[in-house]
């Protein structure tokens, strides 16, 4: 196939796992000798080639050079003509590519017209809807009251939140739901929160995302019946420290775990992108109230490669997303065999199920999170139990299987 890949951010450029996901699928379809171009925005400024992808970073991101999280303030004329120079920049590329496919990945910081020149792109369009970006270009009102009701735990950004949802809403006039592509989700949550906003697509399949999980000998997993050191309770939270992936919950949550286990040293490493520096100093401000100082450890991002590791050096992984459609991350620690408290949000209770693969908590409670947590600590027998659930669980999602259904599902006519 002649596929055309089509995604605001492209590594080396990257924020979070949805960018990550697009290079590795681009990178698996090539090697299976598929013609494989990308198309993506200049944001960030770095460059690389890969082998059997002709890459093109003219693209322009409606996002601050500096800080991509930052509210992005320029003239009405300047925005035109960011929205016309992708508009064309895409249909040229069509016209060079003739793809058979326009795969279309996060649409995120570009506007509504380069939507509509996807759409009437001459060939097959598949959108992989990981995230919730369709929604905001054509639902933004439905996203802010779910956002608001739903997923928003604190009131310090609400303003702002506001403020951008309602320069959104003044920049829609027509709102067609009725969308002539396919799309893929990766859940049922992702599907069903679609099919509540109201959009109707051409066809739609769930395919799970999956993760290459690297075959490590059984003695090379930690025995979960005891802590990692004696005397310690090491809790681990990784991914993006954003307010959506909840942070603050485990915070909030530390001191009762603490009070619980007096003679525990109880430590939290926080190892993720620290790019939000709002939400940072938020969080750094809780931890001063709370006296949390020698409790919590903040580390930057660590290879794919190195998390196997780093769940086996940790007792249990949190993760407590306010929002979640269905993590990477999340099959990762599975996979390593680390017990892990998830939130019951999302993608989140597809594959944690309760005292089976993980433990559940309620969404945005520290009360629920710490219970859950000295559940785990008195029942070491639950720890085995999960660790080994989740090892078995995690192997139904590999990245090889994902590959496998996304390609055949690209190449049905």
């Amino acid at each position: 196939m002649n596929i055309l890949f089509i995604s605001n951010l492209y590594p080396p450029n990257v924020v979070g796992g949805y960018e990550r996901l697009c290079f590795d699928m681009a990178s698996a379809l090539a090697a299976r000798d598929h013609r494989i171009s990308v198309l993506t925005s200049n944001y960030g400024g770095q460059t690389a080639d890969y082998a059997g992808q002709d890459i093109e970073r003219s693209l322009r991101l409606l996002a601050d050079e500096r800080d991509i999280y930052k509210s992005f303030s320029v003239s009405g004329a300047e925005i035109n003509e960011i929205n016309a120079h992708n508009a064309a920049v895409l249909e040229r590329k069509l016209v060079a590519v003739r793809p058979d496919v326009l795969f279309v990945w996060n649409l995120f910081f570009f506007d509504r017209s380069l939507l509509h020149a996807i759409q009437t792109a001459d060939c097959r369009k598949v959108f992989l809807l990981t995230d919730n970006w369709f929604i905001l270009f054509l639902r933004p009102e439905f996203w802010q009251r779910y956002f608001t009701k739903e997923i928003l735990s604190s009131h310090f950004r609400i303003t702002a939140i506001r403020s951008f949802f309602a320069w959104l809403l003044s920049s829609i006039h027509h709102k067609k739901l009725s969308i002539n592509c396919r799309a893929i989700f990766p859940s049922r949550f992702m599907h069903a929160l679609y099919v509540q906003a109201g959009f109707r697509f051409r066809e739609t399949v769930i395919i799970p995302h999956g993760v290459n999980i690297s075959l490590h000998r059984e003695a090379e997993y930690r025995d979960r019946m005891t802590p990692v050191e004696k005397g310690r309770l090491r809790l681990l939270f990784a991914g993006r420290v954003v307010e959506m992936k909840g942070v603050h919950t485990i915070l909030e949550a530390l001191p009762e775990i603490i009070r619980v286990l007096p003679k525990t040293d109880v430590r939290l490493t926080v190892l993720g992108d620290c790019q939000d520096r709002q939400y940072l100093k938020w969080l750094e401000a809780m931890i001063r109230r709370l006296d949390l100082g020698e409790h919590v450890a903040f580390l930057s991002p660590i290879p794919e490669p190195d998390l196997f590791c780093l769940f086996q050096n940790h007792d249990i992984f949190l993760f407590p997303s306010l929002y979640e459609p269905f993590s990477l991350t999340l099959i990762h620690a599975m996979a390593s065999g680390i017990p892990t408290v998830a939130s019951d949000v999302g993608g989140n209770p597809e594959i944690v199920f309760s005292d089976r693969t993980g433990l559940l908590f309620s969404k945005g409670n520290p009360r629920s999170l710490a219970n859950a947590v000295l559940n785990l600590v008195d029942n070491p027998k639950l720890c085995y139990t999960v660790s080994m659930g989740a090892r078995e669980m995690a192997r139904q999602f590999t990245f090889q299987t994902m590959v496998q259904n996304v390609e055949a599902y690209l190449g049905e006519t």
